[in-house]
């Protein structure tokens, strides 16, 4: 719809909901500008409706949702009519508000006439402190000077902070005052007795109201989806049966510069790149992928880009990936990411994750998805390499689809020698050790601590020191694992050598039978013409044959007559 038309019209104030809650008690009025802001919400959804009927039919899902807008057309013309765009209600709301303002407007300005007089008049005019008429508690007064309280009858209200002048309301306007002080009570009166009618027009259609209401609010949510999908270049996933989990080419929607700066203008320049895509598989039978790699190398966003991109995609929301990718539908989706630890429930960084993951076991209902970030981290690297190999293992048999990441060992040599078991590891640069953030399938990543230290500006010396603390074995396992992602490195640079070989074989066979091709049509085409030539040639070699012996026939004919 948003490809062809316009964004649907709704308007709404930020005080909202505060009017819907006041709506809902009974006997109680809304304020003028609510009711404005209430009637400009209405009519906006019948403006949506109206658009959406313009398109002829198009878009059944959208009309269908509509269908229940009930039009209040009547009760908004009649809330600007008696309300100004101010919020002031005007005085032909009534006619009883109508006669109250005018004998309001009389008394004032009889009330002002009197209190002028005590200004100009010779007699009082000395006795005051201001040449003016001001206002306490309601009433209209006179600013006199302390020393002649008594020179002009009246009520005193009161007295400056100083006490040189008092606030007087002389006995001749204390009678107008009263009338203006009862016509004042009256007009709030009949004001709220207007906006109660105007506000119980509403109520008293309140099915219609929530069904408009709801058909809003379903117009709303999927207008804010597909804007967001738009935003993040998004495309429809397809939902997989057999439960494989496939993101091409994702990428985190809050590390894209169209998204942060939509969230926050100050971040606008922070991210002038967006993320680079990553290509998160899980193809039955494998139902859990180890992830492992350098650190800062993208493992933590990669899971977060899993975990959010499946319920973006449960949520009715394209998801920034490549066209291809396939998501199952989870019933429950757990995450173990991040520091865990509590100083109020006393929870340490381990125990605090173990707590998380045995609260993720007691509710997993499948089919699931579990994230578990840094698995058996917290503790001795044994203990919890063993441990983390026992959690991803119990999640992975009870059924759920799991993606973790880990720096140990035993998690590498598990996700290398188990089935159903995918490994990856994020590739870096071979000279700087700058992270590609590229997900390499079937290596066993390195974790590069002492190279991204130093490279982070650690001193030398403590770099050093760290390198000799190394064992033997740890060193040989290093080297090992260094080794194989330089083989890792040939076979891709070989991968990709044969593969653009294969392009361009592919390339020059398609040119090959595109000539073979043009070739053939040539040849037909010019045997096509030959045939016709020639069917012409022999049509004019017959009929001059049948002009010779119908001429042989005439002389023969004649022959025989002499």
């Amino acid at each position: 719809y948003l490809g062809s038309h316009a964004l649907f019209p709704l308007r709404a104030s930020s005080d909202l909901p505060n009017t819907l809650t006041a709506l809902a008690v009974e006997g109680r009025p809304l304020e003028s500008l609510r009711l404005l802001g209430l009637a400009e919400f209405l009519d906006s959804i019948e403006d949506s409706r109206a658009g959406i009927r313009r398109a002829g039919g198009s878009f059944p899902t959208l009309e269908a949702i509509t269908s229940a807008v009930a039009s209040f057309k009547r009760e908004t013309t009649l809330v600007r009519e008696k309300i100004e765009p101010s919020g002031e209600v005007v005085d032909h709301a009534s006619p009883e508000l109508k006669l109250i303002r005018e004998r309001l407007r009389k008394q004032r300005t009889r009330l002002r006439g009197t209190l002028e007089s005590f200004l100009r008049g010779k007699e009082t005019a000395k006795y005051l402190q201001d040449q003016v008429v001001t206002e306490r508690n309601g009433r209209y007064v006179l600013v006199v000077k302390s020393e002649h309280r008594s020179s002009i009858p009246g009520i005193v209200h009161g007295a400056s902070t100083s006490g040189a002048s008092l606030f007087l309301e002389p006995l001749s306007t204390v009678e107008i005052n009263n009338d203006i002080v009862a016509l004042e009570e009256q007009e709030v009166e009949e004001i709220r007795r207007i906006l109660l009618a105007l506000t119980d027009s509403f109520r008293g259609r309140a099915i219609e109201f929530q069904q408009t209401l709801e058909a809003a609010t379903a117009l709303d949510v999927l207008q804010g989806r597909a804007r967001f999908s738009i935003l993040v270049g998004g495309v429809e996933p397809k939902l997989s049966t057999d439960g494989a989990f496939e993101l091409q080419a994702a990428r985190h929607p809050l590390l894209m510069p169209e998204v942060i700066s939509r969230l926050d203008d100050t971040r606008a320049n922070e991210r002038r790149k967006g993320p680079v895509p990553v290509t998160i598989t899980i193809v039955p039978p494998a139902t859990c992928l180890l992830v492992t790699g350098p650190n800062t190398g993208g493992k933590t966003v990669a899971l977060k880009t899993a975990g959010l991109l499946a319920m973006m995609a449960q949520a009715g929301l394209l998801v920034p990936a490549a066209d291809g990718s396939r998501l199952p539908v989870f019933r429950s989706l757990f995450a173990d990411i991040g520091d865990e630890q509590s100083i109020d429930a006393s929870l340490s960084t381990f125990s605090g994750h173990i707590s998380h993951i045995a609260a993720m076991d007691r509710e997993l209902e499948v089919p699931a998805l579990v994230l578990l970030d840094e698995v058996g981290s917290g503790t001795d690297p044994i203990e919890g390499g063993a441990l983390g190999v026992a959690v991803i293992d119990h999640f992975r048999r009870r059924g759920a689809t799991v993606i973790a990441t880990s720096h140990y060992d035993a998690l590498k040599t598990y996700a290398s020698t188990t089935e159903d078991v995918t490994g990856a590891a994020f590739g870096f640069e071979a000279d700087t050790f700058e992270p590609t953030y590229q997900l390499v399938y079937g290596s066993a990543g390195r974790s590069l601590a002492l190279e991204i230290a130093g490279r982070l500006g650690l001193n030398p010396s403590i770099i050093a020191a760290a390198r000799q603390n190394v064992s033997e074995r740890e060193a040989q396992l290093a080297e090992h694992l260094a080794k194989i992602d330089r083989d890792m490195r040939a076979l891709e640079h070989e991968h990709r050598l044969a593969t653009r070989e294969r392009q361009t074989l592919e390339a020059a066979d398609t040119r090959f039978r595109q000539r073979e091709e043009a070739l053939r049509h040539r040849e037909e085409t010019f045997r096509t013409r030959l045939n016709e030539e020639l069917a012409t040639e022999v049509r004019q070699a017959r009929r001059q044959i049948d002009e010779v012996i119908a001429q042989l026939k005439t002389k023969a004919a004649s022959m025989g007559a002499e």
